[in-house]
């Protein structure tokens, strides 16, 4: 009764907070026929459980985070360029090792009990203490790669920390109250890309000092809105009304009172905003896509939604991952038997309707970040699959293949198809095992499944990201380095890599890596996937970048006339 009585009360409380709220927002008024107000609600299928930044690996994770933190520096796609956000600017010196941050003035984390009844406002301390924390073997920490192998006793400070935060990192420090100096061990042409990494955003030292690991259900940040509650299948984020970002009118962000995400499957997704029960899809089912787009005489008669789609190219790379580690895929001939059985193209064409790309080079899309001057052989080669099978003496072990699948769904398709393709061109005997994105690194961790569908974008705007996660010496927790892949080969070309400036010898170490992993198959790359969001027209102004994070701080809601 006592615990009916507190959500009977947890109710009450979310209604008259949110009436109070939406009463003050409404006396608001916006230029450049803006609107304040209103709630934006939508699906996914998969549900966040901790809120810090560090913490957070996956796509869904880093979304969940990205309305109540922010990234200290912000990436144009449009002009490809680096610009401040938290802070207001930035100096390199001559050797390109020496980095100097300038924060911005007047920017205040959201309010909570850790501080007190004071505003408190963001210093060069809590970046300091972020970018220290990012380099600390901490349980916490899921990050570690990405900074430790650059910044000036970095490595040293991971590799002797118990616990203490007091001192920090020596390349860090700083030199005011809002400026800080950051010392590299070589000049890196990614640090700066780095920083606008979702999971680099910057967080409290106040905070995480009072809530110590508890700060993971706590988030506290600078963003334009706060989490207000969240459970298994519901999250929902309330405007921040001290929010320190403007528009271009000089209008205070955000302009909506709320974000409401429920979980659901991505079919009842589908269903849910073509009833227009949600304000935008994140994706569309590849046999769904006709109905969605509907008919000419549909539009003519008003039955379709008017909507607007907004899509990203090619950068999520889908493959399957082995266990290089164990036994059977420790055997360079099973994997490389596996590589030239999987019929990328087929895939594409059969299962995903022309929506995404094969990856015939290797795991690196071709684009923006890379450009490939190696000729390959034609990876889907029946013969040569043959050829390593035999040499990989094979027992006809039965193996487990993970798929974060929903009954269905095209990828359930495509992943059907190769295990029964596999065991009539291969005689290999695999089980098809599918569940939850948690569920399989459960799975995969235990040693229960030896391959695995794996699915990511980069974190930050550069090839370096696609392949950071495969090099021995790095920290890495994500799924793909539970491949356990290693490789004297790899690592040389990638360490080369990571401290080159010149783009076309950069370039050039990139394609040697991709043909390093080409040659020694600790993943199949098997396609491309296009990212795209469709939005009810009455939500305006939303966005999504490349590498899958929602922006509603300029969001708002208003119908169409």
């Amino acid at each position: 009764m006592q615990k009916l009585f507190y959500y009977f009360l947890l109710l009450s409380f979310v209604v008259i907070s949110g009436c109070s709220e939406q009463t003050i927002v409404a006396k608001k008024t916006a230029k450049g026929e803006k609107r304040y107000g209103g709630i934006i609600t939508y699906e996914s299928p998969e549900m966040v459980y901790q809120f810090f930044p560090l913490s957070c690996l996956s796509m869904y994770e880093q979304r969940a985070i990205s309305p109540i933190f922010e990234t200290l520096i912000q990436f144009n796609e449009e002009t490809k360029e680096l610009s401040g956000n938290l802070i207001s600017s930035y100096t390199i010196s001559k050797d390109l090792k020496t980095i100097d941050l300038n924060v911005n003035k007047g920017i205040y984390f959201h309010d909570d009990i850790c501080f007190g009844s004071k505003a408190e406002e963001l210093t060069a301390s809590d970046i300091k203490f972020t970018l220290d924390f990012a380099c600390t073997s901490h349980k916490l920490n899921q990050q570690s790669e990405l900074l430790t192998s650059k910044i000036k006793g970095a490595k040293g400070f991971y590799d002797s920390f118990e616990g203490d935060l007091s001192k920090g990192v020596s390349g860090i420090k700083t030199l005011s109250r809002y400026s800080l100096r950051i010392e590299l061990i070589n000049p890196s042409p990614t640090f700066l890309k780095v920083l606008t990494h979702q999971s680099m955003s910057v967080f409290s030292k106040k905070a995480y000092n009072y809530y110590k690991e508890k700060i993971k259900e706590h988030p506290i940040g600078t963003g334009p809105f706060k989490l207000f509650y969240s459970n298994e299948n519901e999250r929902v984020y309330i405007r921040n009304d001290k929010y320190w970002g403007k528009d271009k009118y000089d209008n205070q962000l955000p302009f909506v009172d709320k974000i409401m995400v429920k979980k659901q499957k991505e079919e009842k997704a589908f269903s849910s905003f073509t009833t227009q029960k949600t304000d935008l899809l994140l994706s569309i089912p590849a046999n769904k896509i006709n109905s969605l787009f509907g008919t000419l005489d549909e539009a003519k008669n008003g039955k379709n939604i008017l909507h607007k789609l907004q899509y990203r190219n090619g950068l999520k790379m889908n493959y399957i991952g082995f266990d290089c580690s164990s036994s059977p895929f420790s055997n360079l001939h099973l994997r490389k038997a596996v590589f030239h059985a999987v019929d990328r193209e087929n895939i594409c064409s059969d299962f995903l309707y022309g929506e995404s790309n094969p990856a015939l080079n290797g795991i690196l899309p071709e684009g923006a970040y890379f450009q490939a001057n190696i000729s390959t052989t034609t990876t889907y080669n029946l013969q040569l699959a043959r050829y390593h099978l035999r040499k990989s003496n094979y027992k006809g072990d039965s193996l487990v293949f993970y798929a974060t699948a929903e009954e269905g769904s095209s990828e359930m398709a495509w992943c059907t198809f190769l295990v029964n393709d596999l065991k009539k061109k291969l005689g290999l005997k695999i089980r098809l095992k599918t569940g939850t994105y948690k569920e399989k690194l459960i799975s995969i961790q235990s040693g229960e499944s030896q391959m695995w569908t794996g699915a990511y974008i980069p974190d930050y705007p550069d090839a370096e990201s696609y392949l950071s996660p495969y090099c021995s010496n790095n920290f890495g927790n994500s799924v793909r380095s539970f491949g356990k892949y290693k490789s004297i080969e790899f690592d040389a070309a990638f360490e080369k890599s990571t401290i080159e400036v010149d783009e076309t010898l950069r370039n050039n170490l990139f394609n040697d890596c991709v043909s390093v992993m080409n040659k020694e198959a600790p993943v199949v790359p098997v396609y491309f996937e296009n990212l795209l969001v469709v939005y009810n027209l009455n939500l305006r102004d939303a966005n999504m970048n490349s590498f899958g994070i929602l922006d509603f701080s300029k969001a708002y809601i208003k119908p169409i006339k």
